[in-house]
């Protein structure tokens, strides 16, 4: 059989996300094949894309794959089966790969028949903003999650900040709690559909990729009111800021998205972005009307990011102790640091 290099290659870096560091269960590091999809499960999330013209059926070790597919040049590979093994040709180049035809991935968690229903259109601009508001502290699980209740409300909270969105319509499933490692891969693929099953939340978007993931059965988030209820003073970020938020941004690179922070500092008439790397540092420094007690907090720069491209206002509470943004359904509140 003959496919197209570019279309499989995009399949695989879609599921890439799914496949797992370290193989502690069978085949979650590789490539499954299954009645014209591929799919990736690591026991925290599962990706599946349709590849068409490709019939295979089992597993294949991720790494080799993947990294032969994005060395050769050519957009037509042949592949043929034999035995347990699956040959691909493209010019003077072979290449020999293990074909596991037994998938022992517990794949049926995932890939039962799903009653899909339609996502509110805001929805996957809320939950980008409320993930960077997730704590990292495992030994209080529940925060560390997304809160996606059912009336339309999307919430998040360290207990230091905080962001609430009101989608201003029911989610058309129950209540649940998605982990923020989790949301960050739902986002990336623009899910338009939803459905729920035993201990897992599925997403589907318009070019047929689905992500599942395992989600906490917990009704006692805590209430985040008292946070949000807040007023202050009124501030406007200079327009330049966000030239150089950008410019940070280049020295705040994680290898993962929500470990990436950038500091804001407002004293003495001047507005500071710095950013720090393990290999280099940046500041940058430009004129504000503030004269007043020195305002310092961290930030997500792609949160701050979605934030200015709606609003500059804040408002920062007379204690200064809190600072406040909010735009059309959407607030975001973070303590500020002394």
């Amino acid at each position: 059989m003959q496919i197209k290099k570019p279309e499989l290659l995009e399949a695989l870096e879609i599921v890439k996300p799914g496949l797992a560091n370290k193989e502690i269960i069978e085949q979650t590091t590789s490539f499954a094949f299954v009645k014209g999809r591929v799919i990736t499960y690591n026991d925290s999330i599962s990706i599946s894309h349709p590849v068409k013209d490709l019939n295979i059926e089992g597993a294949i070790e991720a790494t080799y794959l993947y990294k032969f597919l994005g060395k050769v040049k050519a957009d037509d590979i042949n592949i043929e089966l034999k035995d347990n093994e699956i040959l691909l040709k493209t010019g003077r180049a072979k290449a020999g790969l293990t074909l596991q035809t037994e998938i022992r991935l517990p794949l049926e968690e995932v890939t039962g028949r799903k009653k899909w229903k339609d996502l509110p259109s805001n929805f996957n601009k809320f939950l980008s903003f409320a993930m960077p508001s997730c704590s990292k502290d495992m030994s209080r699980p529940v925060i560390t999650c997304v809160h996606v209740n059912q009336s339309g409300v999307i919430e998040a909270s360290d207990s230091y900040r905080m962001t609430y969105c009101d989608l201003k319509e029911e989610v058309p499933v129950d209540t649940f709690l998605l982990p923020a490692s989790s949301a960050v891969d739902v986002v990336k693929l623009n899910p338009i559909k939803v459905a729920k099953s035993n201990g897992w939340i599925h997403f589907s978007n318009e070019v047929g990729s689905e992500i599942s993931c395992r989600i906490f059965n917990d009704d006692t988030y805590p209430d985040t009111s008292k946070i949000l209820n807040m007023t202050g003073d009124r501030l406007i970020l200079p327009q330049i800021i966000d030239e150089v938020l950008e410019r940070a941004m280049v020295f705040s690179k994680r290898d993962h998205l929500l470990d990436e922070i950038i500091t804001i500092t407002i004293q003495n008439m001047v507005l500071e972005v710095s950013a720090k790397s393990s290999t280099g540092w940046f500041k940058e420094k430009v004129n504000m009307k503030y004269s007043e007690d020195p305002i310092i907090f961290s930030i997500t720069p792609f949160l701050l990011k979605g934030i200015l491209s709606e609003t500059r206002e804040c408002f920062i509470n007379k204690e200064r102790t809190k600072l406040k943004f909010e735009g059309e359904g959407w607030q975001y509140v973070t303590m500020l640091r002394k």
